[in-house]
């Protein structure tokens, strides 16, 4: 059988079984692949082999394979520099100094060099291009930031109801939802907790959100009833522009996320006249996750634009419009990189017990729950 033979000077990462010599010899790693293959490096000592990591390996074997033939069987690489990772070494490399200030918030790290602000005089501005010199540096790492961090986002998306699980415009009911107009937006502070394995985090925190529900008939006026709560066609001379309903929560959620980019976080940096600015996006693959929501009623009102014999007017009230104080649901979530989207449903009704529309072909009044769809910016 032949075998091929070949030296890499301090030019492999580290991975595989270590066998580390004694202090006044060299250290000697052996990383078996398989039965017949396996990769002897030699080095100093256990600082000088971490210090490979900042090599492509990858790389490496490539070039190794297209030169190695049955008549080269040995092969020595002196310019071992060719196969750094620049990127990954000069982060890896990076040191904070004692005097730098450094700014937390969320994804986003802001650290000020002192030393280096102070010689803003002494730099030559001529010479700087861009943003005032920057410098932008972006990889990828493993290693988890913190094991909870802090966002913030956005969820827009558009609402409706089910009525024993389908939507009212099927039947042509007068609280029929029109989707386009019927907004959900929600401003939310989100903590990611990481639990044991790097594929499975947490997502919890609070947030506020406004329903809207616009009716499908902008004639459809919507008021509090003695008994219930009333969507009523205007007669002429009215004529209606826009009816709505609209109710705030303040929430709480708890979702359990799986993020099959296994754990792995994208890092920019900015550096600039001692300034650094840090950004760490855990949006690089694709995750999914189910949970639930708990939310209490801060307010509603009911808006109803419409025309008076040619005059524009508009009726707005506040009031509770029989609306239930506490509402519970599930929300389920699925993103790919920087995209995210996300479904919720109410589990209860929309409207109190016995308050909610009279359905004229039932003869009851109807049972709403909410949902929503949307995205989270």
């Amino acid at each position: 059988m032949k075998q091929t033979s070949a030296f890499l000077l301090s030019t492999v990462t580290t991975f595989g079984v270590f066998a580390f010599g004694g202090s006044n010899k060299k250290d000697t790693v052996i990383i078996e692949l398989d039965k017949t293959s396996k990769i002897v490096i030699i080095t100093k000592d256990k600082n000088d082999l971490a210090s490979l990591e900042n090599y492509d390996i990858n790389r490496m074997l490539k070039d190794l394979n297209a030169r190695l033939t049955d008549s080269v069987r040995y092969m020595e690489i002196n310019d071992s520099t060719s196969y750094v990772n620049k990127k990954e070494a000069e982060m890896k490399n990076r040191k904070i100094d004692d005097d730098e200030v450094r700014i937390r918030l969320g994804g986003l790290e802001v650290g000020i060099d002192p030393d280096e602000v102070d010689d803003w005089d002494d730099d030559s501005w001529e010479h700087r291009k861009g943003w005032l010199g920057r410098k932008k540096i972006t990889y990828r790492t493993d290693t988890a930031v913190d094991k909870t961090s802090y966002h913030f986002n956005i969820d827009l998306g558009i609402n409706n109801w089910l009525e024993d699980g389908q939507f009212p415009d099927g039947s042509n009911a007068p609280y029929s939802v029109k989707p386009l107009g019927s907004w959900y937006v929600a401003l939310n502070s989100v903590n990611r907790t990481q639990i044991g394995n790097p594929l499975f985090f947490l997502e919890w925190g609070l947030g506020i959100s406004w329903y809207n529900w616009k009716m499908q008939d902008a004639d459809v006026q919507i008021t509090e009833g003695t008994e219930m709560i009333e969507f009523t066609e205007v007669a002429a001379p009215l004529s209606g522009i826009k009816s709505k309903l609209t109710a705030s929560y303040l929430n709480a959620q708890v979702v359990p996320m799986f993020n099959f980019s296994k754990g792995r976080k994208k890092i920019v940096n900015y550096e600039s006249l001692g300034f650094k600015i840090r950004r760490y996006d855990y949006k690089t693959g694709f995750r999914f996750g189910a949970g639930g929501y708990v939310g209490y009623r801060l307010g509603s009102h009911t808006k109803f634009r419409f025309k008076d014999n040619g005059d524009n007017q508009k009726d707005k009230e506040s009031d509770n419009f029989f609306l239930e104080n506490f509402r519970y649901g599930v929300r389920g979530q699925v993103g790919w990189k920087g995209v995210e989207l996300f479904v919720m449903y109410d589990l209860n009704d929309v409207f109190a017990s016995g308050r909610g529309p009279f359905n004229p072909e039932t003869g009851e009044n109807s049972a709403l729950n909410a949902i929503t769809f949307g995205i989270t910016l």
